[in-house]
């Protein structure tokens, strides 16, 4: 909802995660970018997830499991092309 999203852009804008900027086309809108803050933090984000899914890969699953979850990923991504 516009409300919510608009207390959620304030409180990145106040971090400053992101930068806003008036829409050069429609002045009722507003561009959202990241800045390099922004962009830092969700890659460090994005890192934390990928260290826990390769250490819950590592200590949850079966060597035999996860080769099986590797061809399931294979197959996934052949059925993904065009």
């Amino acid at each position: 909802r516009p409300q919510s999203m608009a207390a959620t852009l304030g409180a990145l804008d106040q971090q400053g995660l992101i930068r806003r900027a008036p829409d050069p086309d429609d002045g009722r809108r507003q561009l959202v970018t990241l800045t390099e803050a922004g962009r830092a933090r969700v890659e460090g984000n994005r890192q934390l997830r990928e260290e826990w899914l390769a250490r819950a890969f590592q200590d949850r699953f079966t060597e035999e499991e996860r080769e099986t979850v590797l061809t399931a990923l294979e197959l996934l991504e052949r059925l993904s092309r065009p």
